[in-house]
């Protein structure tokens, strides 16, 4: 009986049991939308035509420009950021433009520009929205206001070391604009001496007529600067032109000028003179390249007559008005 009882076949029952009850449970996790990082972009530098605009500025003065910035050069040399602290807050994103202009600029320079004036030349041809510093060195120069040129004195005497060392022009430069009446009157005067302003030239008469055309002005002037100590800054700029600079101050005679087309538009060629104390007439006879002929005989004749006066005495002078037609 009692092998009967111990031989049997046994089955093992595994109690049942609730998991549940012994599992803790997790709070729910409660996941944060992503935050998408946003990076911070450069502020747009403008395209090419906006750049273009500095070439077709004509720099022409009759206020001698150097009296404005007289005692500039015993500024020291000094950093781009100290010479540009007087404009902090006034021209838009100065600071980050600075340290932009010393991320790109062309440095080592083979013609031995420290980094500052490296810099210096290389901001002076970017161009941003708003404000950016050509515009607010053009303002000042055109103010012929030396309270309001005196807060550059230190950028000019940071850009003219740099100037100084940059190769000269070796032909002549070039700028452009619409027929401008005002401009006419300036080169018409006999008694105002002509300067040149600060401003940018490009070596091709045609890029600057091409331009002009292109955009629907059928009456222009071209204007080219010969012996004018105008320097290169190819390589050393923010755009793709073939930027030549003029430092302000060459005093400028004309020594020739055409009609080009049917519409009356113009071609002006000045020379530097000799920065001599000024005498009572300019001494540089204008050259005909081409005859003229106005529609009004009497005109005519009265333009011939004083182009003769000035040849015998040197006086550099022309009435513009007279000019109507070419032959």
């Amino acid at each position: 009986m009692g092998s009967g009882c111990c031989g049997g076949n046994r089955t093992v029952v595994q109690p049942k049991t609730n998991p549940d009850v012994y599992r803790t449970k997790s709070p729910p996790i409660t996941r944060k939308p992503e935050t998408k990082l946003t990076r911070n972009k450069s502020p747009p530098i403008m395209r090419d035509n906006s750049t273009m605009e500095r070439f077709l500025k004509p720099i022409i003065t009759t206020t001698n420009p150097l009296k404005l910035i007289d005692g500039y050069l015993h500024e020291p040399v000094v950093s781009l950021e100290e010479a540009l602290q007087p404009f902090d807050g006034q021209i838009d994103q100065l600071s980050y433009h600075i340290k932009e202009a010393k991320a790109k600029c062309h440095y080592p320079s083979e013609h031995n520009l420290t980094h500052d004036e490296s810099a210096a030349i290389y901001i002076y041809t970017m161009k941003w929205d708003n404000k950016c510093v050509y515009d607010r060195l053009q303002e000042a120069w055109k103010s012929e206001d030396r309270s309001k040129v005196k807060p550059w004195f230190k950028y000019l005497r940071l850009f003219k070391s740099a100037f100084d060392k940059l190769p000269d022009a070796k032909k002549e430069v070039w700028q452009g604009t619409l027929f401008d009446e005002r401009l006419i009157e300036k080169l018409s005067s006999k008694s105002s001496t002509i300067y040149s302003s600060m401003g940018s030239c490009l070596p091709s008469s045609n890029e600057v007529k091409d331009y002009l055309e292109k955009h629907d002005s059928t009456k222009i002037i071209l204007i080219g600067y010969e012996s004018v100590h105008g320097k290169s800054i190819v390589g050393n700029t923010a755009n793709p032109w073939n930027e030549h600079i003029l430092f302000p101050g060459a005093k400028l005679g004309v020594t020739s000028y055409k009609v080009i087309d049917a519409n009356d538009s113009l071609t002006i060629h000045f020379r530097g003179l000799p920065n001599t104390p000024e005498p009572a007439v300019r001494n540089i006879t204008p050259r005909i390249e081409k005859h003229f002929i106005c529609a009004n005989h009497h005109h005519n004749r009265s333009f011939i007559m004083q182009y003769l006066i000035a040849l015998e005495t040197n006086i550099l002078y022309f009435p513009m008005n007279a000019i109507t037609k070419q032959i």
